[in-house]
């Protein structure tokens, strides 16, 4: 989906959820003994892309 179609809502709604992950995924297996993998980082580098953007009001071209 095209982000620039999305409402504030909507963005609202999946910036809440990208905040979920990062509390109880990411923080929590950063913790760990084994920590993040390469796959890890990768997304995180992608959340915080898509953060980044929406908060700079840059829409996200399609992949």
């Amino acid at each position: 989906m095209d982000s620039n179609k999305l409402t504030d809502e909507e963005k609202r709604v999946i910036l809440d959820a990208i905040a979920f992950l990062e509390h109880f995924y990411f923080d929590k297996k950063m913790k760990q003994a084994s920590g993040l993998n390469k796959t890890d980082y990768e997304k995180l580098a992608l959340i915080n892309s898509i953060k980044a953007k929406w908060a700079l009001g840059i829409h996200l071209e399609d992949s």
